[in-house]
């Protein structure tokens, strides 16, 4: 540990132009796993609360309309029905809209049909009880439109996975690049101690001893450069969210309500430490005149 410190006090500057590197990188990493993060999260909460909505005709009576609740009600796999009146779906609108829902209360009389939201029971009977509703129940008098959430997950989870597939290969192509840059930079620092890296090896210095300074400083690189990401994407999130008004635009809440879950924030661990440590095994690995040290 004391040779990996004075490796990295010997080339500060060479250092820090790694780190620095490594940081910008996974803070960009961070950022698009924050949104994943998060969209998963959604995805997660919409499949264990699969619901329909019915939106009803504005002169439907009040008779059609609990006839229809009733009808609901008695199919297998409903939990519960809700009727929602055109006062409490402008309530709902205006605490999902924000500001935006300014635009509507400029109007003078409220635009937003009644319902009723059908919950279903969580699991995979849901997606077949949903279907049916939605095609027994669309052309039914009364009813204006009816909306199934499964739809809209159907949507998002192609994208999710169209984004994790792009994403991946992206992300390994930049990585690749990084370790290059990294492993280019580290050179230089090692080159530095040429001359006492080969009296050294001809005093009896293994090859193991005089790589190992090097490596365990790649992995304290790794360590400081993951940690200074995580803690900019939380800065970035948080900044982010007090911009948009404490979380209140939908966009914002749907990309960034949460923080980095445990699971990215390892693998965001495991890249930089992976990234760091590789870019050092190489710069010891191929300097020039120095290939003595790579065993």
């Amino acid at each position: 540990m004391g040779d990996a410190w004075e490796e990295l006090r010997h080339s500060p500057g060479v250092n820090l132009l790694a780190v620095g590197t490594l940081i910008a990188v996974l803070f960009g990493i961070g950022l698009v796993a924050l949104v994943l993060s998060n969209v998963e999260t959604f995805v997660s909460e919409l499949r264990n609360d699969m619901r329909i909505e019915l939106y009803l005709e504005d002169d439907v009576s009040e008779d059609r309309r609990e006839a229809l609740r009733r009808e609901l009600s008695s199919i297998e796999g409903v939990t519960h029905v809700e009727h929602i009146d055109k006062q409490q779906a402008l309530t709902r609108y205006q605490d999902w809209a924000g500001e935006m829902a300014l635009l509507v209360d400029a109007l003078e009389n409220n635009p937003l049909p009644e319902s009723l939201e059908v919950f279903l029971s969580p699991g995979l009977v849901a997606e077949t009880v949903g279907s049916r509703i939605y095609v027994e129940f669309s052309n039914k008098e009364g009813v204006e439109q009816v909306r199934f959430d499964r739809e809209l997950l159907g949507r998002i989870e192609a994208l999710l996975n169209m984004a994790r597939v792009g994403g991946g290969g992206l992300g390994l192509l930049i990585l690749g690049a990084v370790i290059f840059v990294m492993a280019s930079v580290l050179r230089l620092a090692v080159y530095a101690r040429r001359d006492e890296i080969e009296i050294m090896l001809l005093v009896g210095a293994t090859p193991s001893f005089v790589r190992g300074p090097f490596l365990v400083a790649g992995v304290a690189q790794g360590l400081i450069s993951s940690f200074t990401a995580l803690g900019l994407v939380e800065a970035a999130r948080r900044a982010a969210l007090g911009y948009s008004g404490g979380g209140s635009v939908a966009l914002f809440d749907l990309l960034l309500a949460h923080a980095l879950s445990g699971r990215f924030v390892f693998a965001l661990i495991a890249v930089g430490l992976t990234v760091s440590c590789t870019a050092a095994w190489f710069a010891v690995r191929h300097s020039q005149g120095l290939r003595k040290i790579a065993g």
